[in-house]
């Protein structure tokens, strides 16, 4: 419940201005039917950032390029 009153007292201290994108922001996030992220999927992607690819020189672009 502390974090819905916090919720509460930011929204409380926004400007008039800014009150209707709060609104879609928060109608945004209420919208939102993503599936939660299965727990296999978040290890591969944990274990694919630690072991990133050595990539493509620049070099290498350019000399595919013909330039």
């Amino acid at each position: 419940m502390a974090e819905k009153q916090g919720l509460h007292t930011l929204i409380d201290q926004l400007p008039s201005s800014e009150i209707p994108a709060a609104e879609r922001f928060l109608r945004f996030l209420l919208a939102q039917d993503e599936p939660p992220v299965d727990p296999e999927m978040l290890a591969r992607i944990d274990a694919a950032r630690s072991s990133p690819s050595p990539g493509i020189g620049h070099d290498e672009v350019l000399r595919e390029f013909g330039l």
